[in-house]
């Protein structure tokens, strides 16, 4: 009777586990080919195709969860279908690879064919538009870049994305590099956005507070990258949910391995759990607005401001890199239009969901005119002001991806020029403000 009990217990415990039964998944490093660029009918220089041909490989090295070889041959956007049929008619009908292949304007060794063939993956990269041109005195150049990504044991292209980048400069050489410099950012984050390419882990120890995960600098892992911990539910109808317990940001990564602390989670994270990569731009946006007190010298003056902020992410743990563009609103907003630049830097201390963040800025502010003709607005912008900000901001994160913000500060910047006269009425300088604020944001983490 007590054996009948037992194995009654152990049956029911074994089916109460059974739907969140699952497999931890743990990335390996993916075999991949990838080819040159390729451009339709513009008229790039070599010099150009080099730069981003360069940029492209990088980003893949960079990121660590490849191995990598580099395909000379520029394989056109026309020239994939064709690509992707020559791969599974090999396939199906066991065939061997002729001597020579032939896509498009591009021949293949059997060599190279069976080098493509034997990949996991090829990555095609694509320009399919380019434009340098003048905008006044510079140069502006824009360029449009699609990349697709082919699985070659299936014969099939499972992902595409177009990347567009600008850049000025004073030369058209300026202006490509600046449009090329912009791709790597984009491309990183598209490419870890990719199911099959985000990183799977676990947790490997748990020291204290901190969890220790597999993988590091070997696979690209980054301070500030953030994972999810995840369970896999099994649904009477046999399909998979996939539900997200907890979220955990990278602290420190070594050359295997990465710390990480948790930011919420549902309950207490064990060795073993399933991690799963959060991919990120690597910089979080805030919009925010404040009510400054402004110690203008006929008295106080309630100011109203509204502002964005850029604060550095993925690099970066407790110490971030800050910058943004306010717009202090006053009587003379019709006339003047202040906007004030800032760059600085900010110590997020992590409480779990919350979090409190002093900062400081130093900054300038610049007034455009609105009224006048147009070659004045081109022309009349003034260097109006100078100064800083400290601020003490606490931070509740709502979800994964959004924290509310409340804060408080003083601001002092102060004015390179007195009060002026417009149509008889005596207005101060917008830019010249000096007081005390609170203030409430929103952050999105991109």
């Amino acid at each position: 009777m007590r054996l009948a009990k037992s194995l009654f217990i152990l049956v029911l415990l074994v089916l109460i586990a059974l739907p969140y039964a699952g497999a931890q998944q743990v990335s390996k490093k993916q075999d991949i080919a990838v080819f040159n660029l390729s451009y339709s009918d513009y008229s790039i220089p070599s010099g150009a195709l080099g730069m981003v041909d360069q940029s492209i490989q990088n980003v893949f090295i960079e990121l660590g969860r490849f191995n990598i070889f580099g395909v000379q041959q520029r394989l056109k956007s026309r020239d994939i279908d064709t690509f992707i049929n020559t791969i599974k008619k090999i396939k199906e009908e066991n065939m061997e690879v002729p001597e020579e292949v032939r896509l498009g304007e591009e021949t293949f060794t059997e060599a190279d064919f069976n080098r493509l063939v034997g990949s996991f993956i090829v990555v095609i990269p694509v320009m399919s538009y380019y434009n340098v041109y003048e905008e006044g005195s510079n140069y502006k150049a824009e360029i449009q870049t699609t990349f697709t990504f082919i699985k070659v044991d299936e014969a099939r292209a499972f992902a595409s994305f177009q990347i567009d980048t600008s850049g000025t400069g004073e030369n058209s050489q300026q202006a490509v590099k600046a449009a090329v410099d912009a791709i790597p950012m984009q491309l990183q984050y598209e490419v870890r956005s990719i199911e099959e390419f985000k990183l799977k882990t676990g947790i490997i120890d748990i020291v204290g507070r901190e969890y220790i995960m597999q993988f590091g600098r070997d696979m690209g892992v980054q301070v500030g990258d953030e994972y999810v911990s995840t369970v896999t539910q099994i649904l009477p109808s046999g399909y998979e949910r996939v539900n997200e317990t907890g979220l955990f940001v990278i602290k420190k990564v070594d050359h295997e391995i990465s710390t990480a602390v948790s930011i919420f989670r549902d309950e207490k994270p064990n060795i073993g759990d399933q991690l799963v990569e959060v991919p990120r731009i690597g910089f979080n946006a805030m919009l925010y607005a404040h009510l400054l007190q402004d110690n203008a010298p006929d008295g106080i003056e309630n100011r109203f401001v509204i502002g964005l902020q850029a604060t550095g992410s993925r690099g970066f743990y407790d110490w971030r890199p800050i910058a943004g563009v306010e717009v202090p609103l006053g009587d003379s907003f019709l006339i003047w239009f202040p906007v004030i630049s800032y760059v600085g830097a900010e110590y997020h201390l992590r409480l779990g969901r919350l979090s409190i963040t002093p900062s400081a800025a130093v900054g300038v502010g610049t007034l455009v005119p609105i009224l006048g003709d147009d070659e004045f607005r081109e022309n009349f912008k003034i260097l109006a002001s100078f100064g800083g900000t400290a601020k003490l901001s606490v931070d509740y994160l709502l979800n994964r991806d959004t924290y509310l913000n409340l804060y408080a500060g003083y601001s002092a910047y102060f004015g390179t020029f007195g009060d002026f006269y417009w149509d008889g009425d005596l207005l101060t300088n917008p830019a010249d403000i000096q007081g005390s604020f609170v203030g409430a944001g929103i952050t999105f983490k991109l």
